[in-house]
């Protein structure tokens, strides 16, 4: 696939005046001139895919959504303010950077992720379609909890590619179809925190030949493959020679997005040429969309929209724009008030005189966020 801007062809036809010869000033009847042969015109398809980072859970959040009185959890607050965003979108893709292993486990967080079901429930109901299963905590709770994870992504309604129950879904490449538009989806992570995996099949590692291959077979079956890779140094502010490098060798191999998470903040996304001339988009740290990690700047997040156009057998990202977010923590009233709030409209419901129910402190963060983050994404065509 290759990427550039909107090209319109316009195409205009032009009838042909053919004389009329009288003689004994009668027409002669004339033989219709042949119509013009005029080439198809290809139909033209539209897909926008909304992605995020980071989607993991800590102490706060769980007594944020525990409800005593019922004995059951409910995080569905967490994305109230952000869920416009997320449903205004053909398909929303995120990182699940936490397993859902059952309360027998018992329920956990950091360093070891167990998150109770009714997160699932909630992402679906923030309209997410789609989740990276892939990274360094997916294999907290062992293979017992990728497959109750799985199962438990499967009864919410949400796909998901980077772990699997067999080896067969593991060859399988996740192909997703937009609007006319076939979509692959394939996600790896550099490791699982010296936890070993069970089978190899468990877990997509990162191995250059196995996603080479994975690249190789999702060419034949889709018309743009978006990766999903967890990589990178912990808390950095730019990407590392991994990230680069790999970055650029799966774009040369026909990747069109590289989505990179693991920092947990955000680095610079940018349009990358392979060697080869093939071009691609990467966001080298997509940063954390909903956590407790409160050191800065772990509590800023974006929202990417990628914007994609098919015509004929070419599918092309015309356009790409991202929304700032916070992680609102405590709120106004002192009380934990954990949700992902988009920074722009909420400053301007602020500055319009609307209550916000956020402290002063935070109202001067959430500035200083709308400053930082397109210093750090920088996304530039």
């Amino acid at each position: 696939m290759r990427f550039c801007g909107i090209l319109l062809v316009l195409l205009a036809g032009c009838a042909e005046t053919v004389p009329v010869q009288l003689v004994e000033d009668k027409p002669i009847a004339q033989e219709e001139a042949a119509p013009e042969e005029v080439p198809p015109v290809d139909e033209t398809y539209n897909a926008k895919i909304t992605a995020v980072g980071d989607l993991m859970v800590h102490e706060w959040q769980f007594d944020d959504a525990f409800d005593k009185a019922t004995n059951t959890f409910d995080f569905n607050k967490s994305f109230d303010k952000i869920r416009p965003y997320l449903e205004n979108s053909d398909f929303t893709i995120g990182n699940l950077e936490t397993t859902f292993a059952g309360e027998a486990r018992p329920y956990s967080f950091f360093p070891a992720f167990n998150t109770p079901d009714a997160f699932a429930a909630a992402l679906a109901n923030a309209g997410f379609d789609w989740v990276s299963t892939a990274n360094n905590h997916c294999n907290d709770a062992r293979a017992d909890g990728i497959s109750r994870t799985i199962d438990i992504l499967d009864a919410a309604g949400i796909a998901h590619a980077g772990t699997y129950k067999t080896k067969e879904e593991r060859d399988t490449i996740f192909i997703k179809e937009i609007n006319n538009i076939k979509f692959a989806f394939i996600s790896y992570t550099y490791g699982t925190n010296g936890i070993p995996t069970d089978t190899d099949y468990r877990v997509n590692l990162i191995d250059k030949e196995k996603i080479l291959a994975d690249i190789g077979a999702a060419k034949e079956n889709s018309d743009c493959i978006i990766m999903f890779m967890h990589m990178g140094t912990e808390y950095a502010d730019l990407p590392n020679a991994q990230q680069l490098e790999l970055t650029r060798e799966m774009i040369g191999a026909g990747a069109g997005v590289v989505l990179i998470s693991h920092p947990h903040v955000l680095q610079k996304a940018e349009y990358v040429t392979a060697d080869n001339g093939n071009v691609g988009f990467a966001a080298y740290s997509l940063g954390n969309f909903i956590s407790c990690q409160r050191t800065l700047p772990r509590d800023e997040g974006v929202i990417f929209n990628l914007y994609f156009q098919k015509s004929g057998e070419e599918t092309t990202l015309t356009a790409v724009d991202y929304i700032p977010t916070w992680v609102q923590f405590i709120n106004g009233k002192g009380v934990y008030d954990i949700q992902v709030l988009p920074v722009q409209d909420t400053l301007a419901a602020y500055d319009n005189g609307a209550d916000v129910n956020l402290r002063p402190k935070d109202i001067t963060r959430l500035r200083a966020v709308a400053k930082d983050i397109p210093n750090r994404i920088s996304l530039e065509e």
